[in-house]
């Protein structure tokens, strides 16, 4: 079976498919190709990666979308896997298809539906601009249940068209480490240093945490708000800026040591990879209730949820909640993890769609 994955290979996308790559990697049946829309920052991996670069620092660009034609063309895929949002190749994806004449599904990644914030908008529009491309999918994945209805309800789609299909994460990569008393609460974001992730709301609390506890905030990764953050809490020694890093097990060591992760996004994120890194490495969390959130979490045993912006819940939490309870939410988050989101089922779902998109691609049978 050969699988040709076209995909954005940036932010979750590019986890996505590099969470794919590792699972079918070690298939012996299985051959892949990954073509991504834009530079390839994550753990090395064999991509197609042509030339192209960022409008706007979000939407890649290829320049030559003919060279792609040529690689799916010489690939001769079984399937064409696509990943909405994809940036440029959206438009061409339709083309690819009826060139390659296989079976397609598209994976959509994104809240398609929503228009609270800049980014929702903008994704709403592209979907609702590129969608008659996609008018031949044999199949969408749906990545959270949020997705699925908005596929429904915004889009359009049969419901018979869609499958549920929940991401996994590798837990021999995160993994805990052993925990030892201490005195310093450490907290962990990672992600987009960005307005819709909310990570203003989570240093104003946490500089208001210092004031009465110890406390320790590492931030990991880059982005549009990370120059004007730096600068203003330069006198912070709380704040720990940390930078993007590559490769899942350097970002695993900031999980392990934490006490507690914090993902506080304003945006209705489609489903983070955040919350089941997090429990797979035995480390609470707290997310905002937005999104897919709140079907990766389940609250009070493995984190907890709270309020778009509520920075005084937030606080009161880092504030009240003792060094135990964080440890024993951790612990369950790893179990939880184990039983519903490890990398082997989320393989073994995928194998089994492929499958079936190949041997009986008019009745798409449920995931999850």
């Amino acid at each position: 079976m050969r699988i040709a994955h076209v995909t954005a290979g940036v932010r979750g996308l590019a986890t996505y498919a590099l969470n794919q790559y590792n699972y079918f990697d070690k298939q012996e049946d299985v051959e892949t190709l990954i073509i991504t829309s834009a530079k390839w920052r994550k753990q090395a991996i064999p991509v197609y990666e042509p030339d192209s670069f960022l409008i706007g620092k979000i939407f890649p660009w290829p320049k030559n979308v003919r060279e792609i034609e040529k690689k799916l063309v010489g690939f001769h895929p079984d399937i064409l896997h696509h990943h909405h949002p994809s940036g440029r190749l959206d438009f061409h994806i339709a083309k690819f298809q009826k060139k390659l004449d296989v079976p397609m599904l598209c994976t959509v990644h994104m809240s398609v539906g929503s228009k609270k914030y800049f980014i929702d908008k903008m994704m709403n529009r592209f979907f609702l601009t590129v969608r008659k491309n996609f008018a031949n999918v044999d199949v969408y994945v749906a990545i959270s249940k949020y997705v699925q209805k908005q596929l429904e309800e915004i889009g359009g789609v049969p419901k018979e068209k869609i499958v549920l299909l929940y991401a996994g994460v590798d837990h021999t990569v995160f993994k805990p480490i052993e925990r030892t008393q201490h005195d310093t609460l450490e907290i962990s974001f990672v992600g987009q240093i960005m307005l819709e992730k909310g990570i203003d709301i989570l240093i104003n609390t946490v500089i208001e945490l210092a004031k009465v506890k110890k406390v320790k905030l590492n931030i990991i990764g880059d982005g549009n708000l990370k120059t004007l953050l730096q600068k203003k809490t330069k006198n912070n020694p709380e704040i720990n800026w940390v930078g993007y890093l590559k490769g899942q097990d350097k970002v695993s060591e900031f999980y392990a040591k934490s006490d507690v992760v914090v993902l506080p996004n304003r945006w209705d994120e489609a489903f983070s990879y955040i919350p089941l890194e997090s429990m797979a490495c035995g480390t609470a969390i707290i997310a905002s209730k937005v999104g897919g959130n709140s079907e990766a979490i389940v609250e009070g045993k493995t984190g907890l949820l709270i309020d778009v912006g509520d920075s005084d819940a937030l606080f009161k939490l880092l504030k009240e909640t003792k060094m135990e309870e964080f440890w024993e939410m951790g612990r369950n988050g790893r179990e939880h993890v184990l039983e519903h989101f490890t990398l082997d089922l989320f393989g073994q779902k995928y194998q089994r769609l492929y499958e079936n998109l190949m041997t009986n691609p008019n009745k798409i049978e449920q995931i999850d």
